[in-house]
């Protein structure tokens, strides 16, 4: 065997622990997101007994609180029809109106590139 030969076949076996050691990573992280979400989960639940119930612990179990949350209305939405629309866009040949003064900054901001004086502020 010559030596550029040999050469290649330690590159191959370098190629191969490198990626069964990426995989052995991945398997542990996997593992890991997994234990996360489970944890998340479980402190999602106990946050939704500690709101349903106003603030005082509750002893429920998950079934209930699940049959709580589906009891729950979403909150209805207005539409569109029944906006007040009172904030114009000044910018020229724009006719759009909007009923809160934050969705017009939103317009603006995101359709004409205005930036509003409290971009500042939010930077990181």
């Amino acid at each position: 065997m010559s030596e550029s030969e040999s050469e290649k076949q330690d590159g191959q076996k370098d190629f191969y622990k490198e990626a069964v050691k990426l995989y052995y990573y991945n398997c542990i992280l996997y593992n890991h997101l997994e234990k996360v979400m489970t944890e998340r989960n479980d402190l999602k639940t106990k946050v939704l007994k500690y709101e349903l119930l106003g603030g005082e612990l509750a002893q429920l179990d998950d079934e209930e609180i699940m049959n709580q949350l589906e009891d729950r209305k979403k909150k209805s939405r207005r539409s569109a029809a029944d906006i007040d629309r009172q904030f114009f866009c000044t910018f020229n040949n724009c006719k759009k109106a909007y009923g809160t003064e934050a969705s017009l900054i939103q317009h603006q901001r995101l359709k004409h590139g205005q930036n509003s004086g409290m971009d500042a502020y939010f930077r990181i």
